[in-house]
């Protein structure tokens, strides 16, 4: 039985189609895993459904003996990305290693091939496109490659939050970019998003990022800065807090987002507000980025529901 403090940082312990899909890779189960696909007609869900196929351990064996129909293919590309992630780590760079970044960029290079197919026979496809920003990122094909990716991908899909918070990635300085490109695409997303949309709180996440890049008394200094928090407040008021709001698979992550910047710039309120939202509920990002991320979410929700009395 999966204990409370975990399932809160499972990506799809909220949502008990996304367990059955999960238990249906596990089985090989192909015919429900395709009647589950056919059923989602929103992108960043179907985005989100394919990274949690590809992160079931052992998966690429079924994918691989599948005919290799396009969406087997996407499955087997994001399954070797996923797999390349885990090779390489979640750490800075400095600490990984020669070897994990070798079998990172190997399982990276079997993906690539298979999502560029898929884009060429089909240049609507946004998954494959969405993952290909996973692969630019990690082959370290540069800034340019990244957002003329992301570029063909806005064509068909020009608010599709999975995309979004990818290239955000790649815009950060940790992947050779900088805080000036990353926080300027994401206010693109908040004046271009629809009200209720999941795109404004690529600001959040973009305000996160660097708020994680600092230390000691920056990060405070940081958060303290008028124009920081009003454009974290007018992202949360243009999604997660809008009446029209519409999350899909990822509303835990961006409810998560809000719930660390409000309640890490003291503005208790509005952080209890985000923690209410969650519930038990919980995703991997932004929690995992925290030492201990158990830890992390029960001192920011017990400071949270203290302030906020």
């Amino acid at each position: 039985m999966i204990m409370p403090s975990a399932r809160r940082f499972d990506q799809a312990a909220a949502f008990p189609e996304l367990v059955e899909l999960r238990e249906s890779t596990r089985a090989a189960d192909w015919t429900a895993i395709e009647l589950f696909f056919a059923g989602l007609s929103d992108v960043d869900m179907t985005v989100y459904a394919v990274k949690v196929v590809a992160d079931v351990a052992g998966a690429e064996e079924f994918l691989e003996q599948l005919p290799p129909s396009p969406l087997a293919r996407r499955l087997l590309a994001a399954r070797h990305v996923s797999k390349a992630w885990e090779v390489r780590s979640a750490k800075r760079a400095r600490h990984v290693t020669r070897d994990q970044f070798e079998g990172m960029h190997e399982l990276l290079r079997r993906a690539e091939p298979i999502l560029i197919e898929l884009t060429a026979e089909d240049p609507a496809d946004v998954v494959a496109w969405a993952f290909r920003l996973n692969t630019a990122r990690g082959l370290q094909l540069g800034q340019s490659e990244a957002r003329r990716r992301y570029d063909r991908l806005a064509r068909v899909a020009p608010h599709c939050f999975a995309a979004q918070s990818r290239l955000l990635q790649q815009l950060c300085p940790k992947w050779s970019g900088s805080w000036e490109a990353a926080h300027s695409f994401a206010r693109q997303c908040l004046d271009a998003a629809p009200p209720g949309s999941l795109s404004p709180a690529v600001v959040g996440e973009a305000h996160l990022e660097h708020y994680l890049d600092l230390e000691g008394s920056d990060r405070g200094r940081y958060l303290a800065k008028v124009s920081v928090q009003q454009e974290i407040r007018a992202a949360a008021d243009k999604s997660v807090l809008h009446p029209g709001f519409f999350g899909g698979y990822h509303w835990p992550q961006a409810h998560g987002v809000f719930a660390v910047l409000f309640a890490e710039m003291g503005d208790h309120r509005r952080a209890a507000a985000h923690f209410e939202a969650l519930g038990d509920a919980g995703s991997e990002y932004p929690w995992t980025m925290f030492g201990d991320p158990a830890a992390g979410f029960a001192r920011l929700r017990g400071l949270s529901a203290g302030g906020a009395q």
